[in-house]
Protein backbone atom coordinates (compact mmCIF):
# COMPACT_ATOMS: atom_id res chain seq x y z
CA UNK A 1 0.00 0.00 0.00
CA UNK A 2 2.36 2.49 1.16
CA UNK A 3 4.71 1.45 -1.91
CA UNK A 4 1.69 2.29 -4.54
CA UNK A 5 1.62 5.24 -2.82
CA UNK A 6 4.94 6.49 -3.46
CA UNK A 7 4.78 5.44 -6.41
CA UNK A 8 1.98 7.63 -7.68
CA UNK A 9 3.77 10.61 -5.47
CA UNK A 10 6.59 10.06 -8.00
CA UNK A 11 4.52 9.58 -11.18
CA UNK A 12 2.53 12.87 -10.41
CA UNK A 13 5.75 14.75 -9.65
CA UNK A 14 8.15 13.71 -12.47
CA UNK A 15 4.81 14.41 -14.98
CA UNK A 16 4.34 17.85 -13.17
CA UNK A 17 8.23 18.69 -14.29
CA UNK A 18 7.75 17.70 -17.64
CA UNK A 19 4.73 19.11 -18.48
CA UNK A 20 6.17 23.02 -16.92
CA UNK A 21 8.77 22.04 -19.01
CA UNK A 22 7.52 21.25 -22.46
CA UNK A 23 5.35 24.72 -21.75
CA UNK A 24 8.44 26.37 -21.49
CA UNK A 25 9.83 25.14 -24.52
CA UNK A 26 6.58 25.46 -26.81
CA UNK A 27 6.15 29.02 -25.50
CA UNK A 28 9.60 29.84 -26.66
CA UNK A 29 9.04 27.99 -29.95
CA UNK A 30 6.05 29.75 -30.39
CA UNK A 31 7.76 32.62 -30.01
CA UNK A 32 10.52 32.26 -32.18
CA UNK A 33 8.15 31.23 -35.11
CA UNK A 34 6.01 34.37 -34.24
CA UNK A 35 9.16 36.62 -34.68
CA UNK A 36 10.22 35.49 -37.63
CA UNK A 37 6.61 35.91 -38.93
CA UNK A 38 6.85 39.73 -37.39
CA UNK A 39 10.30 40.45 -39.42
CA UNK A 40 8.99 38.90 -42.98
CA UNK A 41 5.50 41.70 -42.32
CA UNK A 42 8.01 44.48 -41.29
CA UNK A 43 6.47 44.81 -37.95
CA UNK A 44 8.90 47.12 -35.75
CA UNK A 45 10.21 46.32 -32.24
CA UNK A 46 8.93 42.90 -32.00
CA UNK A 47 10.82 42.11 -28.96
CA UNK A 48 9.22 44.95 -26.83
CA UNK A 49 6.07 43.33 -27.53
CA UNK A 50 4.34 40.35 -25.51
CA UNK A 51 3.41 37.21 -27.23
CA UNK A 52 -0.28 38.35 -27.66
CA UNK A 53 0.19 41.88 -28.67
CA UNK A 54 2.53 40.50 -31.49
CA UNK A 55 0.20 37.63 -32.67
CA UNK A 56 -2.19 40.47 -32.82
CA UNK A 57 -0.41 42.62 -34.94
CA UNK A 58 1.28 40.18 -37.31
CA UNK A 59 -2.55 38.97 -37.98
CA UNK A 60 -3.25 42.47 -38.75
CA UNK A 61 -0.15 42.75 -41.27
CA UNK A 62 -0.89 39.62 -42.88
CA UNK A 63 -4.79 40.59 -43.14
CA UNK A 64 -3.51 44.02 -44.62
CA UNK A 65 -1.79 42.23 -46.75
CA UNK A 66 -4.16 40.31 -48.35
CA UNK A 67 -6.41 42.83 -48.71
CA UNK A 68 -3.58 44.94 -50.66
CA UNK A 69 -2.68 41.61 -52.63
CA UNK A 70 -6.52 41.39 -53.27
CA UNK A 71 -6.58 44.92 -55.01
CA UNK A 72 -3.78 44.97 -56.93
CA UNK A 73 -5.53 41.53 -58.56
Amino acid sequence: MITALITLLVLTLVTVVMVRKYNRTHRAEVRARLLKKAEKYDIEAPEKLDTDQLTAQVRAAKQEQKQRNLKTA
